[in-house]
């Protein structure tokens, strides 16, 4: 019967025939022997010595070797501790036949390696038989040995995917950005992938956004699911819109992506050191929280909650923030459940306290590190059940900024025209919309130097600004030098423009020529009463102006343009800002 053939023997089980290596002396038992081998299904090789079954068994690759104990030369026992010792694909079970009976043999033939034994004259049933339980062992071990082939082609395969996944959300995420010197963070997944996602970018004016987002579970699933909030926030960031903005985008993704009873609970936060302003949008994360440079737990609180992301339809969505001003250097400290929930053997949670404990006893520099000891301290080598993350935002308010980002020999460019472009905004179009980000997106089609775009972007949302709160809703600039006058500043805002049914701003960006120079001109037009421009022009340069929490965000303005009018009445102002120096106009020779 060829190689392979299947036998049925010793039982049900259909198993394949044996290659046997027959290693016999005498040349009549061994012609009897194959025989009977044979008649059993088997495909048989004989050797008269130990040293031929060596030589044999490169070639021949038995599955079972059947040997007589005494052979001239090299007897069996030492034929057996040879092949034993030899790296073999599967077990190489060794059947030992003797004529002899004694006690002493058979002791050293199992410890030279021998797996059973049979005495001469042989008895064709008990061969058969024997046969039979090497057969379906070795069966056995080989299936055995053919699943774990496929869960390795499985452990490969996954772990294959599991590195291009890790390697698309670190693309996602965007790690890179993270190297921002004002953002500290650490994350440890509760498995391979992590649920929860840490990400920072800056706007073309400067201010910097950072989010820190937790999917419902951990594993892959809850990787999957936070990836949504990735595209909105780095491409909205890097257009200007607020966090209050991309907040709302981030909700309708998630909500349109997700399956029902999948949401993402996120903090965003917004951090101006020129206006020294904190600005933060939380919906279902434990609520963030201010150290100040001396190692004590800040006053001000960010409380205000919103449901996750995902949860409530967009026309119920609430994208309102909290804004908090700071004079000081303080850390801003976002962190996910998991950190405080982490439970040690005896089921005791790290808690908010020992969080503050960790963060509070160390230096600035150190903190990060001090609460991912005190972590693993209190998880003595036990794993976190739920993903782990955190985030430490230094904030401070500067109170210079210089007025030219770059510098150095002006470049040769070649201008991409004059062009003209114009937004008109109604009480509607003003309530709902945020338009410099909007223009900006237009500008950039024109012009693509982003040192220069930041300025530009900085002008433009200091003039709309100014013309929105000043001009159509008629605030007060002099309410901020009050007591927690910011704030109350902020919430009259909101109030105003929620109520704001009339009124109109017209903005309007103009790229020219002159004298071989290529200029910007940007004019903001409002439909307010205006004010008393000439004295306002005349303060920008008093040297006490810019020590009073109003008009900094012009004074700036005026430091980056060439030059800054207003048109009487006051509603009006028009900045000219000279982009040939540094290159913004047109694209590059």
């Amino acid at each position: 019967m060829p190689f392979g053939a299947m036998k049925a023997v010793a039982g049900p089980i259909a198993v394949p025939a044996l290659a046997i290596l027959l290693v016999e002396d005498d040349p009549l038992d061994a012609e009897l022997t194959q025989l009977e081998l044979e008649r059993f299904g088997h495909r048989v090789s004989v050797a008269r010595s130990g040293e031929e079954a060596l030589a044999l068994y490169a070639s021949f690759r038995p599955d079972l070797v059947v040997t007589d104990i005494s052979l001239p030369g090299m007897c069996g026992c030492e034929l057996t501790r040879q092949l034993k010792s030899r790296e073999h694909p599967h077990w190489l079970p060794v059947l030992f036949m003797s004529g002899t009976q004694s006690e002493s043999s058979l002791v050293e033939a199992y410890q030279a390696g021998a797996d059973d034994f049979i005495h001469k004259p042989i008895s064709r049933p008990v061969l058969q038989a024997k046969l039979g339980v090497f057969q379906q062992r070795l069966h056995l071990q080989r299936e055995a040995q053919a699943r774990e082939r496929l869960l390795q082609r499985y452990r490969d395969q996954v772990e294959e995917e599991k590195s291009v996944a890790l390697h698309l959300m670190h693309r996602l995420v965007n790690a890179e950005l993270l190297g921002d010197l004002a953002v500290s963070h650490w994350m440890r997944p509760a498995e391979t992938y992590s649920g929860d996602l840490i990400a920072a970018a800056r706007t073309p004016g400067g201010i910097l956004h950072v989010l820190l987002a937790d999917a419902t579970g951990h594993g892959l699933a809850a990787s999957l699911a936070v990836m949504p909030v990735t595209q909105p926030f780095y491409r909205m960031t890097e257009k200007g819109f607020g966090i209050d903005a991309i907040a709302r985008e981030m909700n309708r993704k998630v909500a349109e992506l997700l399956p029902v009873g999948r949401f993402v609970a996120a903090t965003l936060a917004a951090v101006d050191s020129a206006s020294g302003s904190i600005q933060v949008w939380n919906g279902g994360n434990p609520p963030p929280f201010l150290v100040n440079s001396q190692g004590l737990l800040s006053s001000i609180t960010f409380a205000k909650a919103h449901l996750p992301l995902g949860i409530l339809a967009d026309e119920d969505f609430d994208a309102s923030t909290e804004v908090h001003f700071i004079e000081e250097p303080k850390q801003l400290v976002i962190y996910s459940d998991g950190v405080v929930e982490a439970e040690n053997g005896s089921g005791t949670p790290f808690g908010r306290e020992r969080l503050l404990n960790a963060l509070l006893s160390q230096e600035r520099e150190e903190r990060l590190a001090g609460v991912v000891g005190a972590l693993d301290a209190h998880l003595a080598g036990r794993g976190a059940q739920d993903d782990l993350s955190l985030m430490l935002v230094h904030c401070y308010h500067q109170t210079a900024r210089s007025p030219r980002i770059g510098g150095g020999t002006p470049r040769v460019l070649r201008h991409s025209g004059s062009w003209q472009v114009t937004m008109s905004l109604s009480a509607d179009d003003i309530r709902n919309l945020d338009p410099v980000p909007t223009l900006m997106g237009v500008l950039s089609q024109f012009n693509r130097d982003k040192d220069h775009g930041s300025h530009i972007f900085l002008i433009l949302s200091e003039l709309y600004n100014n013309a929105l709160d000043h001009g159509v809703l008629g605030l007060d600039s002099g309410l901020k030098a009050q007591s927690q006058g910011f704030e109350r500043y902020l919430e009259e805002r909101g109030r105003r423009l929620a109520a704001l049914r009339d009124g109109t701003v017209d903005l309007e960006v103009t790229q020219q020529h002159r004298g071989g120079r290529t200029e910007l001109v940007m004019r903001v037009r409002d439909s307010g009463p205006g004010f008393d421009h000439a004295a306002f022009m005349a303060s920008l340069e008093s040297e006490c102006s810019g020590k009073v929490p109003h008009g900094r965000g012009i004074r700036l303005v005026h430091s980056l343009c060439s030059a800054l009018h207003y048109c009487a009445p006051g509603n009006e102002v028009i900045a000219y800002y000279d982009m040939t120096d540094f290159g913004y106009a047109g694209d590059r020779q």
